[in-house]
């Protein structure tokens, strides 16, 4: 089967089933895990050892070789690594609901980082699926579908599950979140991938470097991305630092900046998506740099402490609006750069960035905060904003997704 024998719509039912399941695993046991277990008095030191299993996920691009060489070819490519792998987490998850989450800690940290090496084979899988799937027209609308189900996923993996672990208990939330599982294999099981090209025999680790090989991708990577995404990953690393310096209850924080700016995102994203499909990669993008900068530089009252909480509010929303209408742009972005042969090694490869640039962020923010302030790194974070624009406006005048170098037919 080509692309041309799905239907747009059931190609992006497939790419929305699987992202809204590619966070689960990462914000439960990075966000609820962390909370259930300090609520139950593990001490910050074991709770912390979580956090070092990061790396086992963030590592996922050196894997992307493996996932693009090796599949089952009656179940098709990617296909294939996708349902093996989510039937292991269904039934990782299923395994981790038998086990007392702090009576059996250890075990519990060992199922977890079972579950975030299994996670990277699977989303990486998925970043090679939507590049076959999806021609250069649609990627924008379809990476807006993308970060608004990855949204969804996050919000169920993080804030769902601890509603769902206060009310109902460890067992019943494990069992539910793997059931969530059930929406992908049910899209797949009637799903048939297009024709894979011939394959070499053997994984090529060189295809790791093949990105860099490009200076225009080189750039992307090294360049773009960094000064796009850094000053939206400095500003929400300390807006809950700042919410609470600014007298908000905890209640507060997490309905404004863990709910409803969340699903503001999720609209954010679909409406950018619709934005590209129609006006292409490069005017999108000044309008939004341009809303960036402006609601990060709304964020300045709450760094000094000063104005209402409206206001705040009003800030965070924005800035979460603005995170993930440039997600969906640099997404979209990724995939036009990268090589159908080696798809899940590409987009992993230039997505991974964001995850090593979001640990720094998260980490050094807090304490570039402690040492200067809020109001500096607000301030620096809208011009690292405006740096990125200007970037991006420069690489992507001769940007055209149909006949960008790494970018050939997607049909098979």
């Amino acid at each position: 089967m080509t692309v041309e024998g799905i239907t747009q719509r059931h190609r992006l039912t497939v790419i929305g089933s699987l992202f809204l399941v590619s966070d689960i695993g990462y914000s439960f046991f990075f966000a609820a895990l962390g909370t259930i277990l300090l609520g139950k008095g593990t001490s910050l030191q074991d709770v912390a050892l979580i956090n070092l299993l990061g790396v086992v996920y963030f590592g996922r691009f050196l894997i992307g070789p493996v996932v693009d060489r090796y599949g089952v070819a009656k179940w098709g490519h990617y296909r294939g690594w996708l349902i093996g792998t989510q039937l292991t987490l269904i039934a990782c998850l299923l395994a981790l609901a038998t086990l007392d989450p702090v009576a059996d800690l250890p075990v519990v940290l060992t199922a977890t980082t079972v579950v975030l090496v299994i996670s990277a084979f699977h989303d990486t899988a998925v970043n090679g699926l939507s590049v076959r799937l999806l021609p250069a027209e649609e990627r924008g609308l379809a990476n807006g579908i993308q970060v608004g189900a990855a949204g969804l996923s996050i919000l169920i993996g993080s804030g769902g599950a601890l509603l769902l672990y206060a009310s109902a208990g460890w067992a019943v939330t494990l069992v539910v979140l793997a059931a969530v599982f059930g929406v992908p294999l049910a899209a797949l099981a009637r799903f048939a991938e297009p024709t894979s090209p011939p394959r070499d025999q053997g994984v090529s680790w060189r295809a790791l470097a093949g990105p860099f090989r490009s200076r225009r991708t080189a750039a992307w990577i090294l360049l773009v991305v960094p000064f796009l995404a850094l000053g939206l990953y400095l500003a929400t690393a300390v807006q809950s630092a700042m919410l609470l310096a600014a007298g908000w209850e905890m209640a507060r924080i997490a309905l404004v900046q863990y709910t409803l700016a969340p699903l503001a995102g999720t609209a954010a994203g679909l409406l950018t998506g619709a934005l590209i499909t129609r006006w292409g990669r490069r005017r999108p993008l000044i309008v939004i740099a341009g809303c960036s900068a402006i609601a990060l530089a709304g964020l300045l009252p709450l760094a000094t402490g000063a104005g209402p909480s409206l206001l705040a509010g009003a800030a965070v929303m924005a800035v979460a609006i603005a995170y993930s209408a440039m997600a969906t742009w640099i997404y979209t972005i990724a995939m036009d750069l990268a090589r159908p042969a080696t798809a899940a090694t590409d987009v992993t490869m230039q997505i991974s960035v964001l995850g090593v640039l979001r640990m720094l962020a998260s980490a050094g923010g807090l304490t570039l905060a402690a040492i200067a302030g809020y109001p500096p790194l607000i301030a620096a974070s809208v011009l690292l904003s405006l740096a990125g624009t200007t970037c991006a406006a420069l690489w992507a005048r001769r940007h055209s997704p149909t006949h960008c170098p790494n970018v050939t037919s997607q049909t098979g």
